[in-house]
């Protein structure tokens, strides 16, 4: 398993989360501590859980897609680098509006899901191109999960904290990166898988 490249995947899956903690921290004035631990904790768990439903399911067609699983993962990271650089680059009028007050179970429910759906195609990328490398086992598996979702709990309680102090921080531009660097490691992949 490949901790560097687990933790490249983490980093980049937690941008979302970390955006809209960051958002959500900039606008919230009431039970911030209460609230910015309940929230980084649903997105990490999330952004944990995601992958491993995601892994079950690949395991179970890599044998039929074997020859060419590298093209899928190629095109299903260059759709989610694609559609985080849209969302990234989407005019202040279309953006989603953000509650000011501290978020109930069940929006934080939604807010776990809507922030680690990529996660879930990782989840099976990981299965079908080896991405972080070859994962031999379940506790290899549960290793690289919990480390995207440590990644995740850590990038959201300091997003949601530093709101304040860096709220003239242009979020595009970190979505934007992020959007390449999947776009990159899909490439990555292929070209792996090729040579």
């Amino acid at each position: 398993m490949n901790c560097a490249e687990i933790a490249l995947v983490g980093a980049i899956l937690a941008v979302d989360a970390t955006v809209y903690s960051f958002s959500y921290g900039l606008i919230l004035r009431e039970r911030r501590v209460v609230s910015a631990l309940w929230l980084a904790l649903v997105v990490g768990l999330y952004q944990a859980l995601m992958p491993l439903v995601g892994y079950a399911g690949g395991v179970r067609v890599r044998h039929a897609v074997d020859a060419w699983d590298h093209w899928i993962v190629l095109a299903v990271f260059c759709l989610l680098g694609g559609s985080i650089i849209r969302q990234a680059w989407k005019s202040e009028g279309e953006t989603d509006a953000v509650t000011p007050g501290p978020l109930g179970f069940a929006a934080l429910m939604v807010v776990g899901v809507a922030t680690s759906i990529d996660a879930l195609a990782v989840g099976v990328c990981m299965a079908l191109g080896d991405i972080g490398g070859a994962i031999f086992g379940w506790e290899q598996l549960l290793l690289a999960v919990g480390l995207i979702g440590l990644i995740t709990f850590c990038c959201s309680t300091v997003a949601f904290h530093s709101a304040r102090l860096l709220h003239r921080l242009p979020t595009k531009w970190l979505e934007t990166l992020a959007g390449l660097l999947l776009i990159g490691l899909g490439i990555h992949n292929l070209l792996r898988e090729l040579t």
